[in-house]
């Protein structure tokens, strides 16, 4: 009676045990499971804390250790102000060449999350993936990069699952899959011919360089919203350059810049208290240039700004509703990114975002 009641115990603790893990398949197709959700985690791509603060109110308090890159952005501010004990979580590199695995362990963590490629280590720095799982830390693939389209709303769940934030992360996932099914929704139904698009990625940063969206990164976001990229076409990457006579003869109907805080004095400036007046006159300075004056959209005036960090964000859906508003503002006369990001603050983020991230030109 005696032996039977301890087995008991033993078969109980063992199936709560065995209830406490996740198992999880990462956007790679990857296996991992963990003993139970996670408490503190390693970010390898610092820029993800917004990420998180989608899932929780106060992020930081989820990160063990990560990487620096989030830092440098301006955004780092307001989360210092809302979370001073941010200084102190510690700093394993700034990119995957200066990660530094010891760090990393002795933060800690009970999960790695990496992305498939940004700032931080990625699925092809298998010694740091290898040298992170034989010290019992799982590693977890999400991805809002390299192709957005496909795992942003898979990468959600993700986290969510390992954080048991699954709540969160399934009103997040409802507030981006209802913006997308209308989008996709009346395009498929109007049938508009599609206009095209060149997308000046880090306008006007890089003299004589005109950087673009290829295969992947916000193309889908593109198409999705009725409308052509011309870098699609001729880039098999997520990002790559255009030259000059190809954006010519493509002679896009849309110009749309993108750009962030930190190129203030070197190129177009969209994003966090970025007024809209200083936007514009980055952007009119852009479209100045002899080569893109001479282009149709900008002779018709059909030229736009989207904050730079939209490609690597899962808020990308905002930027899909403000290039359908501008190809087919009859179609989308409605549709406003700026409410969206007002509900995305509201709903979702403690630490909002405030600034210029769409605007035209006009």
């Amino acid at each position: 009676m005696k032996f039977l009641k301890s087995f008991c115990i033993l078969f109980l603790l063992a199936l709560s045990a065995n209830a406490q893990q996740v198992i999880i398949k990462d956007v790679l197709g990857r296996t991992v499971t963990l003993k139970k959700p996670a408490k503190k985690v390693l970010l390898g791509e610092g820029r993800d804390l917004i990420t998180l603060n989608i899932l929780d109110p106060n992020p930081v308090n989820l990160i063990a250790s990560w990487s620096a890159d989030f830092k440098k952005g301006s955004e780092y501010a307001d989360y210092k102000a809302a979370f001073p004990a941010i200084d102190k979580v510690p700093v394993v590199g700034t990119n995957a060449e200066t990660f530094s695995v010891e760090k990393a362990i002795a933060s800690k963590p009970e999960v790695a999350i990496f992305s498939i490629k940004g700032h931080g280590p990625g699925q092809t720095h298998k010694e740091i993936i290898s040298a992170l799982q034989s010290a019992g830390i799982p590693v977890i693939f999400i991805d809002f990069r390299t192709d957005p389209f496909k795992n942003t709303v898979p990468s959600m769940r993700i986290l969510g699952k390992v954080l048991n934030k699954e709540k969160k992360a399934n009103e997040f996932i409802a507030f981006y899959e209802f913006r997308k099914k209308r989008i996709a929704d009346r395009i498929a139904k109007a049938r508009p011919a599609r206009p095209k698009v060149f997308i000046d990625m880090k306008a006007g940063t890089t003299e004589n360089q005109f950087s673009t969206a290829g295969k992947g990164n916000l193309t889908p976001f593109i198409s999705l919203a009725g409308a052509k990229n011309i870098g699609e076409d001729v880039i098999p990457a997520p990002l790559g350059q255009l030259n000059l006579e190809y954006i010519l003869t493509a002679d896009p109907k849309i110009y749309i810049a993108t750009g962030v805080d930190s190129f203030r004095g070197k190129g177009v400036v969209l994003g966090k208290d970025i007024p809209a007046t200083e936007a514009r006159q980055s952007i009119s300075k852009r479209v100045a240039d002899p080569v893109l004056s001479e282009l149709t959209a900008v002779k018709t005036g059909k030229v736009y700004g989207l904050w730079h960090l939209f490609y690597a964000s899962p808020f990308n859906i905002l930027a899909a509703e403000a290039v359908a508003k501008w190809s087919h503002p009859t179609l989308f006369k409605d549709v406003t990114p700026e409410a969206s990001l007002k509900e995305l603050n509201q709903k979702f983020l403690s630490v909002p975002m405030t600034g210029t991230y769409f605007i035209s030109l006009k």
